[in-house]
């Protein structure tokens, strides 16, 4: 039975957490051995629950001291567990993984998750971590290309493997009307608002500020309720909610802006089944976006930036439009598409939201996703146990 040992910094509820899980999943179903190595999260249990171990280790640590103890401590775990093949989805932990790698001959795989900075200096040599191994993974193209150009030249094989979410638990179908409108007055939202949900950690790239000013550019009686859901762990999560606040008193949004409770991963389904339009005005380019395909796979119309993963993700122009895509920071612009998504009637925005979930369905499944993250691995292990050629080492 093959293992695969999977590195992340945190199991939290974010898309790589979220990819974790659902590589571990597969593996199980496939065979494998699930190894999973993380700080813990609310995802653990989920990864033990269907079949896979977890590990804790501290990888999400910045300590340079920790950073060197985790090369012994995987090549511990690798030993113990008969390791066949490293996977980060983390730069800091992908340093050690490839320490380990090196003195263990072990294969590694990296996913490039974040952002692909191109400047300043130090931070390309540190992201370029995620280039060498034996190969690293890109979640859509416009993530492919940027590592090229940023990257240029790197001893890993890429390999372009588009994100996907998991069409059984993201479906409308689950929930009753009763179910929706329970989560609705959770949130104070009454029936006959629309709401504009904004899934997302607490951080000035997500665009909650511009956010927060389309909604005061909008009509008082067309103006949706906006639902700010989400949280962080970094310490500065306080400061910048507080900021916020105040910024809602400043436009004088009132009870039209608040803010949610980050909800499980499992509970996130629900979320955007309560919302009538998801947005994602994110400030820079995302690698992929998973909440756009998200809210579409629960039929929902999404407006989001008109930049990276995003333009692949979404349909925003002729009659099989599945949403809107506007420029990042542009608050006029963006209220100019939640004036158009208030414009539609019921409708018309439930059939905006069926073409969505059938092009989540044919382009963005998990299924897919993992056949061909296990098919990468299937040929690391071919390789790996092939005999060196002439007999040289």
């Amino acid at each position: 039975m093959p293992s695969l040992l999977q590195l992340i910094p945190r199991l939290g509820v974010g898309g790589a957490e979220r990819t974790t899980l659902e590589i571990s999943r597969a593996l199980v179903r496939a065979g494998w051995r699930s190894l999973v190595a993380s700080a813990g999260g609310p995802l653990q249990a989920a990864i033990e629950e269907s079949g896979g171990k977890h590990i804790t280790l501290p990888l999400h640590s910045k300590n340079p001291l920790s950073v060197l103890a985790n090369v012994a401590r995987l090549r511990r775990c690798a030993r113990v567990h008969g390791v066949d093949i490293f996977h980060v989805r983390s730069r800091m932990p992908a340093w050690s993984a490839l320490w380990a790698a090196r003195q263990t001959g072990i294969p590694l795989v990296a996913t490039y998750h974040s952002v692909v900075h191109e400047r300043p200096a130090w931070k390309r040599f540190y992201n370029s971590v995620m280039t060498r191994g034996d190969v690293v993974i890109a979640k859509s193209r416009y993530n492919g290309e940027r590592i090229r150009a940023v990257h240029g030249r790197f001893p890993a094989r890429l390999e372009v493997i588009v994100a996907g979410v998991d069409a059984e638990m993201f479906a409308p179908q689950r929930f009753d009307a009763a179910a929706i409108r329970r989560q609705r007055r959770q949130w104070g939202v009454k029936e006959d608002r629309l709401l504009a949900l904004l899934p997302g950690r607490l951080d000035a790239n997500k665009g909650h500020g511009v956010f927060l000013e389309a909604l005061a550019r909008m009509p008082t009686d067309k103006r949706p309720v906006g639902i700010l859901l989400g949280g962080s762990a970094k310490p500065s999560a306080r400061r910048y909610r507080d900021g916020l606040s105040q910024r809602i008193r400043a436009l004088g949004l009132g009870e039209d802006a608040r803010f949610a409770d980050p909800m499980t991963a499992d509970a996130m389904p629900l979320a955007y089944a309560a919302a009538d339009v998801v947005a994602a005005p994110s400030l820079f380019r995302e690698p992929f976006g998973r909440v756009a395909v998200e809210a579409q796979a629960m039929e929902r119309p999404v407006i989001a930036s008109d930049s990276g993963g995003f333009r692949e993700t979404i349909r925003a122009q002729g009659e099989n439009a599945t949403g809107w895509l506007v420029p990042p920071a542009d608050a006029a612009a963006l209220a100019h598409a939640l004036r158009q998504a208030a414009d539609l009637d019921a409708q018309q925005r439930r059939e905006m939201g069926r073409r969505g979930r059938v092009w989540v369905r044919d382009n963005f499944s998990t299924e897919t996703m993992c056949a061909k993250t296990i098919a990468v691995y299937e040929k690391m292990l071919k390789k790996s146990c092939q005999p060196p050629k002439n007999g040289l080492p």
